[in-house]
């Protein structure tokens, strides 16, 4: 039975709009069914975040230095929201020129700002506007929401979410806030806001922060916030909540607290009400929408990427996800996800960055063939001309020298993310890494550093034998 366009993107998301821009640059005819919202900015959060955090990260280090700055008190919260909001404001340009729906309409997608519903006889489609439209493939790119916490009382209180987080119109930042939930980004928030003068107090009920993360590089972060001021409370439940005149009480553990911002930074769930998926036949898991590597749900046609799917934010995650969904969607199914040398960042001050496995995850697929190689900043260049060694870089390589992660916690980490995603992604060894002429001094130094450390340390005992002989022959001859 022939159909009306080769992919139809469920969208509501950033990525939804990319999908359908890439798969038209395809060459296929393509529809976008988004609800009829603003344009979708949940996506952009992460940018306000962390300029925000990167600004007071400059206003910091002018204190520190005794330069003239503004102070908290004479109206730095409006000047650093301010400059952020139109540093964000020319990213929202910049990020979102290739998705704006007329960029889509000139490139042939068919836009229909609509509430789409899936129904499955006589055959597979989206019954909207009044008329039902029917694709190869389908690709879910919905946007999220926050999930909610169990909390007695919380509907009767105000509070905020990471993405309503520039709503308010404060005159002057909130003494106090309760940051409550496990995204990254509100690690992030939460140091910015402490650099602003306010108190923070940051709460999970997970054993530590990120607990999926490598443990070493959650407790530096963690005891870096600490250290500028911020409260840490891990392995602690909200369970009750009241307000009181202007001011919110908490039941924190066996403690109540009182803030003037609630903030929920906890994870979130797609958007998914009203598609009728049960009827296409899609299994939906506690986080997001279930696909298998090929990003295909339980029903081969229609895929899935992006938030929908769980885990992370990350618009640039978001986008490896949607090139593999859309090849497989437009042509043959047979591209898989690698999730492997996608990157992830915290933008705190020192930086995280990390890309592939973790230590534990490492020991976990490969046992005792898994070599670890820690690296301090002390030794480098631009951390010490900078007065800025917090932190170190962690090199996780199979026995046969092929690198299976990296972790590096440092000023501007995010930054060298490029050359461990390439070697991880091409599977290189540490004397790749080793022998990168690279620019000094930089930051990238540690990860040469951290290579040529590994591959003597590593180096097999026929080798050092062989060496030695050698050596000594020269020596006598």
């Amino acid at each position: 039975m022939p159909v009306d366009y080769d992919l139809v993107i469920v969208g509501g998301s950033l990525v939804g709009r990319y999908a359908a821009a890439r798969a038209s640059r395809w060459g296929a005819r393509v529809a976008l069914v988004e609800p009829p919202i603003p344009h979708p900015t949940a996506s952009l959060s992460g940018y306000l975040l962390t300029r925000l955090s990167r600004a007071i990260r400059q206003q910091h280090w002018l204190s520190q230095a005794a330069f003239d700055h503004p102070s908290t008190t004479d109206g730095s919260w409006q000047a650093v929201t301010a400059w952020s909001q139109a540093v964000i404001d020319v990213v929202h340009d910049v990020s979102t020129s290739e998705t704006a729906l007329p960029t889509l309409a000139a490139l042939g997608v068919d836009v229909i700002l609509e509430q789409g519903e899936f129904y499955r006889r006589p055959t597979l489609g989206i019954a909207v506007a009044g008329r039902s439209i029917r694709a190869t493939a389908y690709l879910l790119a919905t946007a999220t929401d926050p999930i909610l916490p169990t909390i007695d009382g919380l509907s009767a209180i105000p509070y905020l979410t990471l993405d309503r987080l520039s709503e308010p119109s404060w005159s002057h930042l909130p003494q106090n806030w309760l940051i409550l939930g496990r995204d990254p980004r509100g690690i992030e928030l939460a140091q910015a806001l402490n650099r602003l003068g306010a108190s923070v107090t940051l709460v999970t009920a997970a054993p530590r922060l990120l607990p999926q993360e490598d443990a070493e590089a959650a407790a530096l972060i963690q005891a870096c916030l600490e250290a500028e001021g911020v409260t840490v409370l891990t392995q602690t439940q909200v369970t009750q909540a009241k307000q009181f005149d202007r001011q919110i009480w908490l039941q924190v553990g066996n403690q109540a607290i009182a803030t003037d911002v609630l903030l929920l930074a906890t994870r979130r769930v797609p958007r998914l009400a009203g598609l009728n998926l049960e009827a296409a036949g899609v299994q939906c898991g506690p986080s997001g929408i279930r696909v298998n590597p090929k990003l295909q749900t339980s029903h081969p046609q229609i895929y899935a990427c992006g938030e929908a799917l769980g885990g992370y934010p990350g618009f640039h995650l978001a986008r490896a996800e949607a090139d593999v969904a859309i090849q497989n969607a437009l042509f043959l199914p047979i591209h898989r996800m690698n999730y492997q040398p996608i990157p992830w960042a915290l933008f705190t001050d020192p930086e995280w960055v990390r890309v592939g496995l973790t230590e534990t995850q490492a020991h976990q697929l490969y046992g005792d063939e898994v070599r670890v190689q820690r690296q301090s900043l002390q030794t480098l260049v631009k951390a010490q001309a900078g007065a800025d060694t917090t932190g170190f870089c962690k090199l996780i390589t199979h026995r046969t020298g092929e690198l299976l992660g990296a972790h590096l916690v440092a000023a501007d980490a995010s930054e060298c993310s490029g050359p461990l995603v390439l070697a991880i992604q091409q599977r290189l060894k540490l004397k790749h890494l080793a022998r990168l002429p690279l620019v000094s001094p930089t930051l990238a130094e540690v990860l040469r550093q951290a290579a040529q450390t590994a591959t003597v340390a590593q180096r097999p005992t026929w080798q050092q034998e062989l060496l030695a002989t050698w050596f000594g022959m020269r020596r006598s001859s």
